[in-house]
């Protein structure tokens, strides 16, 4: 079924959600995207949601989430606004701007997918827990994740999207999505090892400071605009984080998974085509 404005198609797959509850929470989730982006979304295409199992995705004008289960303080239409949340501002970002580097590919969904809904639900924002991170001395440096090898194989780790959805949504707040948003419309890939030699003169041409003082700025507005929850500390001193990359790995080019074949299979079928 469609919303009334016809911006999304929903079809739900296996029963477990209302496709009229689904449609209302994407309408919902467009509007704050919208917002929080600052994207004029009037003349937004049509857009295919799929709900089923699988992966999380967006290809092209076609989303494809698999909610979870209810439980653990979540309902399946909780997952589904987190999820659908998430990707559908992966097609605004590069709808409006482009596809940035994947530090802000990946920490623009978190910040208003992920952190938004589960803040909501259990009360801890992202910055909350980058802010008790940050007083264990637990952070980890930004640099690696722009690239999308690093970012991904690191993801299994949580610290990787809590400190991209944190850092984003500093830099919105702060800098504005405007800024932002010509930062990643001058963008342009693929990236190299070199990344940040790159992405430095961009950051202090749009937003004034390169990545590692942006970094700095970002930890003091975390010291100086989030309180420090003990408990959470306590709970985080207590939780072991893995240094090892484990997670599969991605094309820094196009930030496609490689699995354990040689060389980019996605970026070989492109330059085919």
């Amino acid at each position: 079924m469609s919303t009334g404005q016809a911006r999304f198609e929903i079809e739900c797959h296996g029963g477990e959600l209302d496709e009229a509850i689904a449609a209302a929470i994407a309408d919902a989730a467009l509007a704050r995207v919208a917002a929080r982006l600052q994207i004029d979304v009037s003349s937004l295409h049509h857009i295919r949601v799929i709900v089923a199992h699988g992966a999380n995705t967006v290809v092209d004008r076609e989303i494809r989430v698999a909610p979870r289960a209810s439980g653990r303080g979540y309902s399946v239409y909780d997952w589904f606004e987190l999820l659908f949340t998430h990707e559908l501002t992966h097609l605004l970002v590069r709808d409006a701007w482009g596809v940035p580097p994947v530090l802000w590919w990946e920490g623009l969904p978190v910040h208003i997918g992920d952190d938004s809904a589960r803040t909501r639900l259990f009360g801890s924002s992202y910055h909350g827990y980058c802010r008790a991170l940050d007083e264990l001395g637990s952070l980890i440096p930004l640099e690696p994740l722009l690239r999308a090898s690093t970012y991904y194989r690191r993801r299994t780790d949580p610290r990787v999207d809590l400190q991209a959805g944190s850092f984003c949504g500093f830099l919105l707040e702060i800098y504005g999505p405007q800024r932002l948003g010509r930062f990643i419309a001058e963008w342009s890939r693929p990236i190299s090892k070199h990344a940040v030699t790159i992405i430095d003169p961009l950051l202090q041409h749009h937003l004034g400071d390169d990545l590692h003082r942006l970094g700095m700025a970002w930890r003091h507005f975390l010291r100086m605009r989030v309180a420090c929850d003990p408990s959470l500390v306590e709970r985080l001193r207590e939780r072991r984080f893995g240094d090892a990359p484990d997670g599969t790995d991605h094309c820094d080019d196009c930030f496609a998974p490689l699995g354990s074949v040689v060389g980019c299979p996605s970026c070989t079928r492109h330059e085919r085509g």
